[in-house]
């Protein structure tokens, strides 16, 4: 099992995992992940403390599916994003040479970023620490019971698992299957639904053309007539030959012959033949080489449009980027100082919300779609805090904020979970409230 922890330097959230004794041992998975910029993993750092290897995970601004899913559930097309992007991820590790088997399916190592919907996965180089029928059990517990396509997928998936029978392929041949229906059960067109597998192809086209540019830029620069292949070489080569020949025999009748007017005329049309046999493949090739340059730089130009599209699998696919689809305006770090007040009824005198704690688990945030109750306040992230209950006691959890949670002043880790009692003083970001 891991050993987690959690750790916030200035705006920045991590997750921390110590060596199990797979980071020594798996010394090429470690830099590739750590030194590497791969789309849907999270991102690591490699650190060394106390002569103790540390992987820190960057988990800024996004939230794990058993805090997104803790109170709410699953339908059908959460499930269909998911495993296209557990398909796409696993299909980039292949081409960096990495174990698609490393991946950790936990829900609480699984993140997404709630603004796009885009899944980051966690690469530690322990296969056992991989559980996809851990994952199964959690969305067979959140799956939305009313959503009876969801519920057949998920336990068809999850018998599959059992059997050691599940290929990620033929699922997404379900989902496939689905949209040439026309209508699934929802009601759904197939119209509006055939964006979630433009998706993959989108993704697929952009790693192939991205991993083919790369294969090209390393090997070595050579002559532009090596560009041409052998079956083309074979079809001008013996035409201009030919062109050369009859010149010589042309060269040899006008030498060595004396020729009417009528015969002058068959001799010059002769040599027109023979010109055109000799120059049309060297223009041809010429011709070629031009085009040829010009898609070289074309592809050099469109190498950051595949960066930055390698991995478009958000919202919006139509045009490669990811939107979030409510407006909201980006969260304000509040820097911080010793002497800062901290003050579920709310102490702001412009502001009187209260936060009602009896219906739990309760989330708060500005996200709308997001959380349970809405907080329009600059200094709150989208997701910001938890509560839920835990047996007779109420306990507040910090979802990663920017501005953090605080309790009795003293705030609360990335992650982490307090005990709150009567009469403490609860600050979200800045806005300040009593709980009694």
């Amino acid at each position: 099992m891991f050993e987690v922890k959690y750790y916030k330097d200035y705006r920045h959230n991590y997750l921390i995992l110590k060596d199990n004794g797979c980071l020594s041992e798996n010394v090429y998975q470690r830099k590739m992940v750590s030194e590497n910029k791969i789309r849907g993993l999270l991102d690591s750092q490699e650190r060394f403390i106390n002569g103790e290897v540390l992987l820190y995970y960057e988990i800024t601004s996004k939230q794990s599916l058993s805090s997104i899913y803790g109170g709410k559930s699953i339908g059908m097309e959460q499930i269909k994003k998911f495993f296209i992007q557990l398909k796409v991820i696993s299909d980039i590790l292949q081409k960096y040479l990495l174990d698609g088997s490393c991946l950790v399916l936990q829900p609480d190592y699984i993140f997404q970023d709630i603004a796009t919907g885009e899944y980051f996965f966690l690469y530690y180089p322990d296969p056992e620490e991989g559980n996809l029928p851990q994952l199964m059990d959690f969305f067979i517990s959140r799956v939305d019971s009313a959503d009876l396509e969801a519920v057949e997928v998920v336990y068809k998936i999850a018998d599959l698992i059992s059997r050691e029978q599940f290929v990620l392929d033929e699922v997404l041949k379900w989902f496939q299957d689905d949209i040439a229906g026309g209508k699934n059960k929802n009601g759904l067109e197939s119209a509006d639904r055939d964006m979630l597998f433009q998706k993959e192809e989108c993704i697929k086209e952009l790693v192939n053309d991205k991993f083919d540019i790369e294969n090209n830029k390393n090997t070595p620069n050579k002559d532009l007539g090596h560009v041409i292949n052998k079956r083309t070489l074979s079809r001008i080569i013996p035409i201009w030959l030919l062109g050369v020949l009859g010149a010589g025999f042309l060269c040899y009748i006008m030498y060595f012959y004396e020729l009417s007017y009528k015969q002058e005329i068959y001799l010059t049309a002769g040599w027109i033949l023979a010109a055109v046999l000799i120059l049309s493949p060297a223009v041809w090739y010429f011709g070629y080489m031009l085009i040829k340059t010009g898609r070289i730089a074309e592809n050099k130009e469109n190498d950051n449009r595949i960066e930055q599209n390698l991995y478009c699998h958000g919202d919006d696919y139509a045009n490669n980027e990811m939107e979030p689809t409510e407006e909201y305006s980006n969260t304000v770090y509040v820097p911080w100082t010793e002497n800062c007040e901290n003050k579920l009824y709310s102490m702001d005198k412009k502001s009187k919300c209260h936060i009602d704690l009896g219906n739990l688990p309760l989330t708060v945030g500005k996200l709308a779609g997001a959380v349970d109750m809405v907080i329009n306040e600059q200094s709150m992230s989208r997701m910001h805090a938890k509560f839920s209950r835990a047996g007779l006691d109420i306990c507040i959890t910090d979802l990663n904020s920017t501005n953090g949670t605080f309790r009795n002043g003293i705030r609360l880790a990335p992650n982490a979970s307090e005990i709150i009692e009567p009469g403490d003083e609860i600050r979200l970001g800045k806005l300040k409230f009593i709980y009694r």
